[in-house]
């Protein structure tokens, strides 16, 4: 490990602290280097609240304002001006910003794109571009990050990444390291509340899982949904057809959820497409037993049903089945916990420093010989 004076300045980019879980971890990360020493700028397009009390104080803060070729030039001079050593960007459109403002300034910067979603593409013009110019944006990189090994082979085989370049980390997830396991019977003995956490869009699928709800065998199970997004009014549609008013709440998004996972009995996930799942980690730092759906993410978090319940994507009747199993046994918070360590940030972060590590190095050699560079094989999903 490099000591304080010689850490290398890091430089985090995001289109604006939202209420995503890429936005939450870049936050999260920068404050984790910050507080280990090292010199840490963030960059972001736009202000926005959601997530902005998870990056510390300390921190400077550089907002570029509206207008992608506006920004591109901006950065560009704040990387003449700070010459990071390394910067890294989350959401597709940044690292296609990132790539375009480093070649304009001309500096030695070296780029660690990130992806932290199997359809970011679908999400503008800017992000299809992105995904489009991965095999030259991947080669020209220090490393694309995806944070499953799924996604990372989505990112080879559908669009072309440089498999030399293009690497699979889990997210560190942060969860309060005090946070209290209860034990089984604590568990059991909760009301039976049925937790589930997520932007309200076509891709979480919260209306099959509230048409689960319905039909479940606990008549008394309640559905609390944290999150918001556009698909609220057609949610709060289904809850009505369905006579679920009462039992279903759409909470809104948390800043801090920790009380919600502290009284809850179960945890569900019912995504059509997850490339992780922070929340998934989050339940079960918290003893909660998981209900997930066959994505990627769950899957690989969950090690194909060993640490929780994995049912079909799409499948009310199976999803609710699963449901109302973990709601009456429980699994063993303490084994749950264990797998959640596996993700945390005392866990993950010497990895992403480790990284960064690397990149320093390979960029400070020959051209050539960088180019030429294969990264270290790193731990999987799984590990």
């Amino acid at each position: 490990m490099t000591s304080p004076s010689s850490r290398p300045k890091l430089l985090f980019y995001v289109p604006g602290l939202v209420d995503g879980g890429a936005e939450r971890l870049w936050a999260c990360l920068a404050s984790a280097f910050h507080a280990r020493g090292y010199p840490v700028i963030f960059v972001q397009d736009f202000e926005a609240a959601d997530n902005s009390h998870n990056l510390a104080a300390a921190i400077p803060v550089h907002t570029l304002g509206t207008g992608h070729v506006r920004g591109i030039r901006r950065l560009a001079a704040l990387l003449k001006a700070e010459q990071p050593a390394v910067a890294l960007a989350a959401v597709a459109g940044s690292n296609l910003k990132l790539m375009l403002a480093i070649a304009l300034a001309r500096v030695k910067t070296a780029p660690v794109l990130t992806c932290h979603g199997f359809n970011e593409w679908q999400t503008g013009v800017l992000s299809l571009a992105t995904f489009l110019a991965l095999p030259v944006l991947s080669r020209n990189s220090a490393r694309v990050v995806a944070v499953s090994d799924g996604l990372r082979h989505a990112l080879v085989s559908r669009w072309g990444a440089s498999p030399a370049k293009t690497i699979a980390l889990a997210n560190p997830v942060f969860f309060p390291p005090a946070a209290p396991v209860p034990s089984r019977d604590e568990i059991a003995a909760r009301p039976p509340v049925i937790l589930a956490a997520g932007r309200l869009t076509a891709g979480k699928d919260f209306a099959t899982l509230i048409r689960a709800m319905a039909l479940l065998k606990c008549r008394d199970a309640n559905l609390v949904i944290l999150g918001k997004g556009p698909a609220r009014a057609a949610l709060e549609g289904e809850i009505s057809r369905l006579g679920l008013k009462g039992r279903v709440e759409l909470a809104g998004y948390a800043a801090h959820p920790w009380r919600h996972f502290e009284t809850a009995r179960v945890f569900a996930c019912s995504s059509r497409s997850e490339s992780f799942g922070n929340a998934i980690v989050e339940a079960m730092a918290h003893g909660l037993s998981v209900v997930a759906t066959a994505c990627d993410g769950p899957r690989e978090i969950l090690v194909d049903g060993r640490f929780g319940r994995i049912v079909p994507i799409g499948d009310t009747a199976r999803l609710a089945h699963a449901l109302d199993a973990a709601l009456s046994a429980p699994d063993d918070p303490v084994f749950l916990r264990q797998r959640a360590e596996a993700f945390s940030f005392a866990a993950r972060v010497p990895i992403y420093e480790d990284l960064i590590a690397e990149v320093v190095k390979e960029h400070s050699l020959d051209t050539t010989a960088h180019n030429h560079a294969l990264p270290r094989v790193r731990p999987g999903m799984a590990q």
